[in-house]
């Protein structure tokens, strides 16, 4: 069978990594050219995917278009006619006529708090803890021309703790991840791919979230809904934060039960014994891992 990976971060090469150790043949990994990759924000770039192909024989196309629009790019699906691609860690829709190339499609996944087909779209495991949500719906997908909308092999529930931030939830999706890509290609190898179609009708679907969608706005935000926006976008993504005369990154914070703080303190935030403290709508949140900007 061959096999092409899609991806640009660190789970790319986790993936990798696992199916070769599975000894899997993998043909090409398709990623983002420097020059390309320089440009885009991609919080989790992996650096070793150079070196890691070089060493295991996976010969690499970098394109110098993210969309997959342009004609060497379509030109190369076509002359390489693979079997089946793998996506993790590619932030593009894939157009259809590279998809249709694939002889099995391309699979990728995607979770949220949400089942199919609500919690489509951009940054869907941030967005779940960020609304509070206990649990995802982690899905393994044939892509088709629409996002999010292809035939699902299979899903997983996994579990949201409220001591879990971002990472941690990216690490058990990407647990996830290594089990069905390998129970893909067996399905695929002994002719048993099932797939189910998403139902059809209307849905909820994400908007994208970038860096500035982590500052806080300590005067008119909760303390539970400041420390859901700190989990959601805590490493590796580039943190909460707030202004009080200075830029303050957050990466983590609990409640603070300390009640003369109310009394005695006139300022809105303020660091003892290596602790931040700082005030928001209903109450004081208290962190060790901060940061000035």
């Amino acid at each position: 069978m061959k096999i092409c990976i899609f991806g640009n971060k660190k789970s790319t090469e986790r993936l990798i990594q696992h199916l070769l150790d599975e000894s899997y043949e993998l043909s090409h990994l398709i990623c983002l050219s420097s020059d390309e990759s320089e440009k885009i924000q991609i919080s989790g770039k992996s650096s070793a995917l150079d070196n890691l192909c070089k060493k295991n024989n996976v010969s690499v196309f970098k394109t110098k278009n993210y969309s997959l629009s342009g004609k060497e790019d379509i030109d190369f699906f076509q002359k390489e006619n693979f079997d089946l691609g793998i996506c993790t860690g590619w932030q593009r829709l894939i157009p259809e006529n590279i998809i249709s190339t694939f002889k099995n499609g391309i699979f990728g996944w995607h979770g949220s708090g949400f089942e199919f087909p609500n919690g489509r779209g951009r940054s869907p495991l941030n967005w779940s803890i960020r609304l509070g949500l206990k649990k995802i719906y982690h899905n393994c997908f044939q892509y088709a021309s629409g996002a999010d909308t292809g035939k699902v092999f299979d899903t997983k529930v996994i579990n949201i703790h409220d001591s879990d931030h971002i990472a941690d939830l990216q690490e058990n999706a990407l647990s996830h991840i290594l089990q069905s890509s390998v129970s893909l290609i067996e399905a695929i190898k002994e002719n048993k791919l099932s797939l189910s179609k998403q139902p059809d009708y209307p849905f909820i679907s994400f908007p994208s979230l970038n860096e500035n969608s982590g500052e806080l706005f300590i005067d008119k935000i909760t303390c539970r809904a400041a420390l859901l926006i700190i989990r959601s976008c805590s490493m590796p993504f580039p943190g909460a934060y707030f202004y009080d005369e200075k830029k303050i990154r957050v990466w983590d914070a609990a409640r603070c039960e300390e009640d003369h703080l109310e009394m005695s303190c006139k300022d809105n935030s303020f660091i003892k014994k290596d602790t931040l403290y700082f005030k928001v709508k209903d109450g004081w949140l208290k962190s060790n891992k901060f940061e000035y900007c």
